[in-house]
């Protein structure tokens, strides 16, 4: 018997600073991804032409677009924001 009372008073005395640190709940958030900002610059790798092929039997006038690479660069990289949500 006394030992259950004994085991008793040490479980409520190891629970009772738990209870002492409980606060109130001011606000709810969110964690949310923020995806990296690049800067996107093109460089011309190949002028565009025109020029005479034969296609179907016949001579055709083909156009040939520019070609371009994409150089992109970091603004920004990726990270983590807290968005405020309802609390319920």
């Amino acid at each position: 018997m006394k030992r259950i009372l004994v085991a008793g008073l040490v479980l409520s005395a190891l629970a009772s600073p738990a209870l002492a640190w409980e606060g109130k709940t001011v606000a709810c958030f969110n964690k949310v991804l923020v995806p990296a900002k690049y800067s996107v610059t093109k460089i011309k790798i190949k002028d565009g032409k025109q020029q005479y092929e034969h296609r179907n039997g016949r001579i055709e006038l083909v156009d040939y677009p520019p070609l371009y690479k994409e150089q992109r660069k970091v603004v920004e990289p990726e990270h983590y924001v807290m968005r405020p949500i309802p609390c319920h």
